[in-house]
């Protein structure tokens, strides 16, 4: 029987003396193997084509083909699938043995040869068996572990695209480039439209890269997209998202985040930074015209009542274009190890065209690494400050009307100065209407309508702003940083929205809207009678006329009572025609 290190093997001896094979065939099985004995080469690939041995066992002085051809042959036509073999002859020459080892051949052995001798040589291929056994089977372990990553990786990258919504950086004022220091990247790029077609960007950059640091960013997306959408302004979605990676990632786990809103009609960019590089405003022929360079922490450091939500606005020209990036981007080092740096950013995008400025940053970030991935993920987001004409939001076709059994209602909201300074009221009214019945479709237009009001009551009814601090090159800049003084400074005041939804058997629903201020008024006559002349879409376009004109081709009927500081207006739930714009 096998001794104790030995089990049981299928193997095929092959040798064309018939006494041999009798005492060899004897020896293996009183060693308690099974053996089937063949007198040619031919013979032993016929057999090993019908079942595959355990063990080789052959002769070298074979007729025809020899024993070290036909482990030749067998290694061949196996493809690399390992059969032991031993070999054994009445030779003792070098020459011979050198050949068989070169053949493959896993053990030599001289006849005759003692059953003990016989039963050493097959210890050392049974053990040979266990290690190639134990490699097979640690093979598949790492096929399974790696198929298994591979299925995780797929899903992963399936459920960040979807998260990410790379769709939405089909923008045509977006153009971007990202480079991953791993396969998966823990910066990201996002933007989005709000329904004033102001246009948001996200460059968030989370801690560490791979795939750790990519699932850290994913909380940043579902909130970026949603206030968006709804129309929040970026400090109010910075504060949001802070509040999100506070509540679900580990404390050193924060992400590093730049958030863009471009106003095209207005003419100006609002910025909130937090940890990363401050964006570059780039004038037409390359050259840096500012740095935005106002940090906060980074999102997830502090708690919401310690989150600043600071914000910078800043006029700029149509023809500029903004810059946003990781600090993977200006970490790069040369041959002597010197950073890029901002001031190299800045040489970097000297004198370049704007349509060539992301292929040339590209180069340089490629040129710096040798081709290699980076030892950081490096996001670059270039921002065009002009855009196409944007027309009304319209509502979906076959959903031109509320249902017929929606119900009457009616919503009021009254903010006082503490809440007009830290919340959007527009977006929180309109998400309110939007859960009732037929409001949703023409969410976008009611948007329009709702930021006009409100914006008017503020900052004309309350903060008492002349419209002529807009006027001169510097106009709104002036505008602007005087807003926030007042607002910062406003102490007493109200504005209230009314919604009512009265509706006609005969005819669609219509929206009663009204806003009131508690300031004092103004001049409202003399507005509706200048209004009447109705822009053309192109001044419309062009940020001219817009307020009460702007009611008028959208609402059916705008009024003013009281001194002015109380405007009402009607919204018809339906697709409005030419002959219905009064």
């Amino acid at each position: 029987m096998p001794g104790s290190d030995s089990e049981s093997l299928f193997i095929l001896v092959v040798d064309d003396n018939p006494d041999d094979l009798f005492l060899i065939r004897r020896d293996l099985l009183a060693l308690g193997h099974r053996v089937a004995g063949v007198g040619t080469a031919q013979e032993a690939l016929a057999h090993i084509a019908r079942a595959h041995p355990d063990v080789l066992m052959t002769d070298v002085g074979l007729p025809g083909m020899d024993g070290i051809e036909l482990l030749q042959t067998v290694r061949a036509r196996t493809g690399g699938v390992w059969i032991p073999s031993l070999v054994f002859t009445g030779s003792l020459d070098e020459a011979t043995q050198m050949r068989a080892l070169e053949a493959g051949a896993d053990a030599y052995l001289c006849k005759p040869a003692s059953r003990q001798m016989l039963q050493a040589k097959l210890g050392v291929i049974l053990r040979l068996k266990s290690m190639q056994r134990q490699a097979e089977a640690r093979n598949r372990e790492l096929a399974r572990y790696r198929s298994l990553q591979e299925e995780e990786q797929r899903l992963a990258r399936f459920v960040m695209e979807r998260l990410i919504n790379r769709e939405a950086l089909g923008d045509p004022a977006v153009s971007h480039w990202i480079a991953s220091a791993a396969e998966f990247s823990g910066d990201l790029i996002a933007a989005a439209r709000t329904p004033a077609n102001v246009l948001h960007v996200l460059l968030a950059d989370g801690a560490g890269h791979g795939l750790a640091a990519s699932l850290n960013v994913l909380p940043v997306t579902a909130p970026f997209y949603r206030m968006t959408e709804r129309g929040f302004g970026i400090d109010a979605i910075a504060r949001e998202i802070n509040s999100r990676v506070r509540a679900l990632l580990p404390v050193d786990r924060f992400i590093a985040a730049t958030l863009v809103a471009v106003n095209f009609r207005e003419g100006y960019v609002t910025v909130w930074n937090g940890g990363n590089p401050g964006p570059l405003l780039v004038r037409p022929d390359g050259e840096v015209g500012l740095h935005f360079n106002h940090h906060h922490f980074p999102l997830g450091v502090v708690d919401d009542d310690e989150f600043d939500a600071t914000v910078d606005t800043h006029v700029v020209s149509p023809h500029d274009h903004l810059l946003l990036f990781s600090d993977g981007l200006i970490e790069l080092e040369d041959d002597e190890g010197r950073a890029m740096g901002v001031e190299g950013l800045g040489v970097a995008l000297r004198g370049q065209d704007p349509e060539c400025r992301l292929p040339h940053l590209t180069e340089c970030v490629l040129r710096l690494t040798g081709g290699k991935p980076p030892r950081d993920d490096i996001s670059i987001a270039q921002i065009a400050l002009t855009d196409a004409p944007q027309p009304l939001p319209a509502s979906p076709h076959g959903e031109s009307a509320a249902a017929p059994f929606a119900s009457d209602w009616r919503f009021v909201l009254r903010l006082g100065a503490a809440d007009l300074k830290r919340l959007d009221a527009v977006p929180l009214v309109l998400g309110v209407i939007e859960q009732f019945e037929g409001v949703r479709p023409f969410a976008g237009r009611l948007f329009l309508v709702l930021s006009e009001l409100f914006n008017n009551a503020l900052d004309h009814g309350l903060l008492r702003l002349p419209s002529s601090l807009k006027a001169g090159v510097e106009g709104m800049d002036v505008f602007l940083e005087e807003r926030a003084s007042r607002l910062d400074r406003l102490a007493i005041g109200a504005i209230e929205f009314e919604l009512i939804l009265r509706q006609n058997p005969a005819q669609p629903p219509v929206l009663h809207i009204g806003c009131s201020d508690t300031g004092p008024g103004f001049n409202h006559e003399k507005q509706v009678r200048a209004a009447m002349a109705e822009p053309t879409g192109e001044d419309l376009v062009k940020g001219h006329g817009r307020g009460i004109p702007l009611l008028l081709q959208v609402c059916d009927e705008v009024r003013y009572s009281g001194a002015g500081n109380r405007v009402d207006v009607l919204f018809r739930l339906a697709e409005r025609t030419a002959e219905s714009v009064k």
